[in-house]
């Protein structure tokens, strides 16, 4: 794009623009939901850093995303997360500069060895988010958003 006088300006796709748009986008299914999509609406324009940078819990909240795998017969995947002791989606941390859908794609890969496919319904949009604290010595708030493959 150029200015007025010819100079050129560099578009950019701002990270923090791009996921609030996907928090902006999430219809809440209850109050609790909106109230988790308003804080974290609030969490990213903050400027506060998203992403996790030191195992597992530096910063705190940082960025997560679950894939939920639906079947045709309409199943859920889950699988037994060891540390959480969960039956949970398939997921991990949204690495720095990663979008959500980078980070579907990537821990399908790495977790279930199958490529991620957006659904007709959702697309890559996510269409859940939750911010909840984890179990353990070093707990800590996961921001996590949910896309269904």
């Amino acid at each position: 794009m150029k200015e007025p006088g010819g100079a050129v300006v560099v578009e950019r796709d701002d990270a923090r623009e791009r996921l609030a748009r996907q928090f902006a986008g999430i219809t809440p299914w209850d109050e609790q939901e909106a109230a988790h999509v308003a804080e974290g609406l609030d969490w990213i324009s903050s400027g506060a850093p998203l992403y996790r940078t030191d195992a597992p819990d530096v910063p705190d909240p940082h960025l997560v995303a679950y894939t939920v795998v639906v079947s045709p017969s309409e199943e859920i995947l889950l699988v037994d997360h060891r540390k959480a002791r969960l039956w949970l989606p398939s997921g991990g941390h949204v690495e720095p500069g990663e979008d959500t859908w980078e980070t579907v794609e990537r821990e399908c890969r790495e977790e279930l060895g199958v490529a991620a496919r957006p659904t007709r319904t959702a697309g890559k949009s996510p269409f859940f988010v939750t911010a909840t604290r984890t179990r353990g010595a070093r707990s800590h708030t996961d921001v996590s958003l949910f896309v269904a493959a």
